[in-house]
């Protein structure tokens, strides 16, 4: 699942900044992994239910660009 905020795009020559925060949450016998990535330090940021929505999502964005 993926939830969108309002953001300002940042660009640069050189590449793009995204700041990913990953944690674990549930019992521990059957954790699950959720994912947040926000695009710059203002950018948009996207809530991910697991980690390979959120790699699969980064991906398509280095792809496009």
């Amino acid at each position: 699942m993926e939830q969108e905020e309002s953001w300002e795009a940042i660009s640069t020559a050189e590449g793009r900044v995204y700041v990913l925060r990953v944690w674990r949450d549930g019992q521990e016998e059957a954790p699950s992994w959720h994912a947040t990535v926000r695009e710059g330090a203002n950018g948009l940021r996207r809530s991910f239910a697991s980690i390979d929505d959120c790699i699969e999502h980064l991906y398509g964005e280095l792809l496009r660009r």
